[in-house]
């Protein structure tokens, strides 16, 4: 397992305060402070402390830290073993089922009393499902109320032979700005936990264990490292959700630094994108207008990216009639993906949202632009559509902003996540 960039996770660190100075209970080091539009700074209000026997911390986030970092702050807590050995059993229940009963693991009230303070489970409310049926099975869009209020959405989405795969939201809203995207127009609200990513996964577990996951939903992931990284950790903790490396995928578009930080991880077989949609600075500029790297500099900060040779970088191309569907553009996709090595491009029809960029393209479209890139000697993948009658396919995520736009399909009616 590789070092993490220089970032303060959650899942990583404790320190133990009291009001006399020294104590028992581990507080989570990052209080995720702040509110802005500023893609660096997003992020939300630390728990509210809680106090006992002069101490005072906020319990620990069940889905936002691991099995071992958990074991760590309850043998502080508890002083020795006894009544700490549930740890891993009660983080699995955690993460993989929403589940948070300390006695059913046949501890005594005060050794349960005791964990209810130093841990807390919270799942957001699925105040909606939207489902919609596709040739591989029933997709499932669920929005999701956080603790504040606030809204974000994912999309279990079905891949056949029993598969499925999960769009994961890391921010609510997004800093990008991308014009062909319904989150983009939100601008961004904050980021999310660890743990509010975590439950996403753990939320569709309870009708499918996902495959797959691809964060790929609302915000720019790389925008937000102390979140996703702290979210990978815990969703490739082998004692809990236990996920390969090379089940995951990140999808940013084209966030330099964020990158190098991603690098610096050292994960060879986590998966990468990077949504391009324009292979010319100028056109990038006007459908991305906050992307603030250039092509160049994206291009070489892929480059050093390749860990492995056989590594597949994903390019994703947002297909706009009449912006980007020329046989010259698909010759700059070859241009540009030339130096990067193994890359296989994903073609996406555009996805009307409720501001239409343009129209859909239709399939004679589509074929044509593909057969282009196979012509200049890519590897390409056309994505199927899915979800577009429930504002569910790409770049219609909007935390529940556009839901009334989604008039097809059937609905299932708010009700608790647990």
């Amino acid at each position: 397992m590789g070092r993490w960039p220089e970032f303060s996770f959650a899942v990583q660190s404790f320190e133990l305060r009291s009001t006399s100075g020294a104590g028992r209970f581990p507080t989570q080091s990052n209080s995720h402070s702040g509110r802005s539009a500023n893609p660096g700074h997003a992020g939300v209000e630390p728990a509210a402390p809680t106090c006992f026997d002069g101490f005072v911390t906020p319990p620990i986030d069940l889905l936002g830290t691991t099995a071992p970092a958990l074991l760590r702050a309850a043998v502080t807590a508890f002083e020795n073993t006894k009544g700490a050995h549930v740890a891993h059993r009660l983080h699995r229940d955690a993460v993989t089922r929403g589940e948070f009963a300390p006695p059913s693991h046949g501890l005594g009230p005060r050794a349960a009393d005791t964990w209810r303070q130093i841990a807390r489970l919270e799942l957001p409310r699925v105040v909606d499902t939207a489902f919609e049926d596709t040739p591989t099975g029933k997709l499932r869009k669920r929005l999701l109320r956080l603790g504040d209020g606030r809204t974000v959405e994912s999309v279990h989405l079905p891949m056949g032979r029993g598969r499925s795969s999960l769009c994961l939201s890391t921010q609510v809203g997004c800093a990008r700005a991308c014009t062909f995207c319904e989150t983009g127009r939100e601008g961004l609200l904050r980021n999310l936990t660890p743990g509010e990513i975590v439950a996403q996964v753990t939320l569709a577990c309870r009708d499918q264990r996902p495959d797959t996951l691809v964060f790929m939903g609302m915000g720019e992931p790389l925008d937000n490292p102390t979140g996703l990284f702290g979210a990978l950790e815990v969703l490739t903790d082998p004692h809990g959700l236990a996920y390969a490396r090379d089940r995951l995928t990140i999808c940013t578009v084209g966030h330099v630094p964020g990158l190098q930080r991603l690098r610096e991880l050292g994960w060879k077989r986590l998966g990468l994108a990077l949504s391009l949609n324009a292979a010319d600075d100028g056109l990038r500029r006007e459908l991305m207008p906050q992307t603030r790297w250039s092509l160049g500099e994206i291009q070489r900060a892929l480059v050093a990216y390749r860990q492995r040779k056989n590594l597949a970088l994903g390019v994703h191309w947002c297909l706009l009639p009449g912006i980007n569907d020329t046989q010259r553009d698909a010759e700059a996709i070859a241009r540009f993906c030339a130096p990067l090595g193994r890359v296989l491009v994903h073609v996406i029809p555009y996805n009307p949202g409720s501001e239409p960029l343009t129209r859909a393209p239709n399939v004679t479209e589509t074929e044509r632009f593909v057969g282009w890139l196979r012509d200049a000697g890519l590897a390409v993948r056309r994505r199927v559509t899915k979800g577009r009658s429930v504002m569910a396919a790409c770049g219609q995520l909007a935390g529940g902003a556009a839901a009334a736009a989604g008039k097809a399909g059937d609905r299932a009616p708010e009700r608790p996540s647990s």
